[in-house]
């Protein structure tokens, strides 16, 4: 397996505009990625992947419309034009037949949105570190040689915030740290004093160091030479720890 550095370079396909911009915002706040491509089809992707050259990783939709590329002649293009780059699958469903296919072309994530959500990330990191990984309810879909022996896949745990961060915390640490509003506006958009948003995001950064999150999933990030909220967000995208 090729040496990834961070910033990984990350290629997006999602026919979904939202989705698109959702997981573009993630990856562009992510020390740990930068985003180089974004496509809304299929076609549109591999013809950036033709122009820009290939990225580190492609995490693409494979539940789009099916007028479009077909989710195997989509993944053999990319093959073509980046043999190199580690290919991540994003879908709404999992369905049995789209993860099989998914499998033979060699792709090393197969991720439910779902469950993925804010570790998109983690998910992406381990698979271009260490090789194939799949959110929960995908693992039990596998074909069976994905499942056991040398090509057994990790399984990520589905994201949920650090049960101790109450709603007001995480949407007062939300504007503050994901959005970049200052202390003032975030406070007059939650109808609060500016010192109870800047005691709440206080609040939120000792919470996300108390060893719920894995940081297994940092990788090769220096996270030490990180802002401290470039290092709260991470701590917040993080997967849980599994024994938890």
């Amino acid at each position: 397996m090729a040496k990834y550095y961070p910033p990984l370079k990350v290629a997006l396909m999602d026919d979904d505009f939202y989705a698109l911009k959702w997981n573009t915002a993630l990856m562009m706040r992510d020390p740990r990625t930068t985003v180089t491509i974004e496509a809304e089809k299929p076609r549109d992707l591999i013809a950036q992947l033709k122009s820009e050259g290939p990225p580190d990783v492609a995490i693409v939709d494979v539940e789009y419309a099916v007028t479009r590329l077909p989710v195997a002649e989509m993944l053999s293009s990319i093959r073509e034009h980046a043999p190199e780059t580690v290919i991540v699958c994003n879908s709404q469903y999992g369905e049995c037949d789209t993860i099989k296919t998914a499998m033979n072309f060699g792709v090393k994530g197969f991720l439910l949105k779902s469950e993925v959500r804010m570790e998109i990330v983690s998910a992406i990191s381990y698979a271009a570190h260490h090789g194939l990984v799949v959110s929960p309810s995908v693992f039990d879909l596998l074909p069976r040689e994905y499942t056991f022996g040398p090509q057994k896949a990790h399984v990520l745990p589905a994201w949920k915030p650090n049960p101790r961060l109450t709603p007001q915390i995480i949407k007062s640490f939300w504007l503050r740290v994901f959005f970049g509003m200052r202390a003032s506006l975030a406070a007059e958009e939650l109808f609060v004093e500016t010192a109870t948003i800047e005691r709440y995001v206080n609040q939120a950064y000792k919470v996300l160091t108390d060893g719920w999150a894995d940081d297994a999933y940092l990788f090769d990030v220096d996270f030490a030479a990180l802002s401290p909220e470039d290092q709260a967000f991470v701590w917040f995208t993080l997967p849980p720890r599994e024994e938890l």
